[in-house]
């Protein structure tokens, strides 16, 4: 199998054409003819992950974060001399690791927003923004506040931030996986009663909190890991004897003096 082949695998459940304008989903690096040997799946594209790839054996590194998203000069080995997008594009050419990405396409994918209620437990009941856009609402019934940021700590796997007083049930809460920015307006206007997010902005928490809703952070990386093993398995139900492997990729935060 080639790498143009598994981009067109990857393609075909996300879209490219679903990607927002600025966003450079696809392959950024690499040979589309190259003979694949591997493919390792992560959150993001970066030195460490690039190695790790070849370090199992894997020349494709699919990631959800692209490497870059405008053309990195220069490209050096180190983060220092170039930045995180160059060191990334020269290690990986270096190693002969192609790099593939599905980014904003995946985001707003029904396979996405179908993983956030699985991971949390809740029924979808429709999309925050209607009628193709990004973000799911889901029902939490008569769950409260207290037992919904359990579950995202236990789903995601991290520690959560939270504004709110606890105690009550939210009712219609609203995922939205990355960085909230205006999706919180649009929490607002759909009436929901808490938002579980990655991370957002303290104005746009206070506006938030104004309103009535409230809100869980996870942390921009925590709410978008599970997308490794999304990507995992859509390759696996298209191609099952192709090589995969998911990285083990830690937080790169923690809450102070937990460890986690």
């Amino acid at each position: 199998m080639r790498v143009d082949e598994v981009v067109g695998m990857l393609a075909e459940a996300f879209p490219l054409e679903r990607a927002e304008g600025w966003d450079r989903p696809g392959l950024s690096v690499g040979d589309p003819l190259a003979e694949v040997s591997g493919v390792a799946c992560a959150l993001d594209a970066m030195p460490s992950t690039v190695e790790q790839a070849h370090e199992l054996g894997c020349n494709v590194l699919v990631t959800h974060h692209p490497a870059f998203l405008d053309a990195p000069f220069p490209m050096t080995p180190e983060v220092r001399t170039s930045s995180v997008g160059g060191a990334t594009a020269f290690v990986a050419a270096r190693l002969g690791v192609s790099l593939v990405a599905m980014h904003t396409n995946l985001d707003r994918s029904d396979a996405a927003l179908d993983l956030a209620a699985d991971l949390l437990g809740l029924p979808q009941t429709g999309r925050l923004q209607e009628p193709d856009g990004y973000g799911a609402l889901l029902d939490a019934g008569a769950l409260a506040l207290d037992e919904l940021v359990a579950r995202s700590a236990s789903a995601f796997r991290c520690v959560p931030t939270v504004w709110g007083a606890g105690g009550h049930a939210p009712g219609t809460v609203a995922f939205c996986s990355g960085s909230l920015g205006g999706f919180g307006t649009d929490a607002i206007r759909r009436g929901v009663g808490l938002v579980i997010t990655g991370e957002a902005g303290y104005h746009r928490l206070s506006e938030l909190a104004c309103a009535g809703v409230d809100a869980i952070l996870l942390g921009h990386d925590a709410s978008e890991r599970p997308y490794a093993g999304l990507l995992a398995r859509t390759l696996r139900d298209a191609a099952p004897d192709m090589r995969i492997q998911v990285l083990d990729e830690p937080l790169r935060w923690h809450a102070w003096g937990t460890g986690e």
